[in-house]
């Protein structure tokens, strides 16, 4: 299968590499879409949102749907709903206190070099290089036609975090922490799934904002870098999602996630 063969070399740092730049070719797409028309359904703000998937007591409310599901041998239907739009106070992304994003950049595509890359994610300039490199002879990353710079694969990088994350990089529940809600817990799918009387999934850390079960991030400094990164917080909890849920959870994480990288 081609998962044994990406995985013989990919590497956990790889993943967060690759959806830290599939993050930036978002925002770019974001920007440039926005300067030639509001209703870019490459927009970041275009992901689509379903319905609330209610995994709440019986005769519990929820709010009204954004998507139905006629019946499991139906496909679902989706509206689109800006997603990455300012949100409230009250409905603030944030999970941790004290943010700190990143410092301004000269340009975008300052955010692809060695440096940044390395500031953002808490990984070394070399290793962000290997990554790099590993990436490259995988085939999930090649240098784009026009800038030379890197470009994920990112219909192969949505079919490994659906197919085989949860296979080569497993994930259970742990003790109860303080941390940064990441699964069905983080906004990403907070609002689409909703949960009464489970205990939720956190990334450990001392700035977050939530109490729940500790679940091992795909990279140990993703707690750091997502911080910095609202569309990389949103990707690595949908991804969290997948390695945890069920089938229905998982379908409805891969839709978002799908929409939210620009893929049809």
């Amino acid at each position: 299968m081609w998962t044994l063969g990406v995985f013989s070399i990919v590497k956990s740092q790889d993943i967060l590499l690759l959806f830290k730049l599939a993050s930036l070719h978002a925002q770019e797409e974001n920007l440039y879409g926005a300067m030639e028309s509001e209703s870019n359904s490459n927009a970041v703000e275009g992901l689509l949102k379903p319905q609330q998937v209610n995994r709440m007591t019986a005769g519990a409310r929820v709010s009204e749907p954004l998507a139905t599901y006629p019946n499991d041998s139906e496909a679902t239907v989706f509206r689109r709903q800006a997603f990455d739009s300012p949100l409230s106070d009250e409905d603030g992304w944030e999970g941790w206190s004290d943010p700190a994003p990143s410092p301004p950049l000269a340009s975008w595509s300052e955010g692809y070099s060695l440096r940044a890359l390395s500031a953002s994610l808490g990984i070394s300039k070399s290793e962000i290089s290997n990554a790099i490199s590993r990436c490259r002879e995988s085939g999930l990353l090649i240098s784009d036609y026009d800038t030379g710079l890197p470009k994920v694969n990112r219909r192969e990088l949505l079919k490994i975090t659906e197919h085989a994350l949860k296979y080569f990089f497993p994930v259970k529940p742990g003790a109860m922490v303080r941390g940064i809600p990441t699964g069905f817990a983080a906004p990403a799918l907070s609002k689409s799934i909703s949960s009464a009387g489970e205990l939720i999934p956190v990334w450990p850390d001392a700035l977050g904002t939530e109490r729940g079960q500790a679940i091992e991030p795909l990279y140990k400094t993703v707690p750091e870098a997502v911080k910095k990164d609202r569309t990389l917080y949103h990707f690595l909890a949908l991804a969290d999602a997948i390695r945890l849920g069920g089938p229905r959870e998982c379908g409805v994480a891969i839709d978002i996630l799908r929409a939210g990288m620009g893929l049809k």
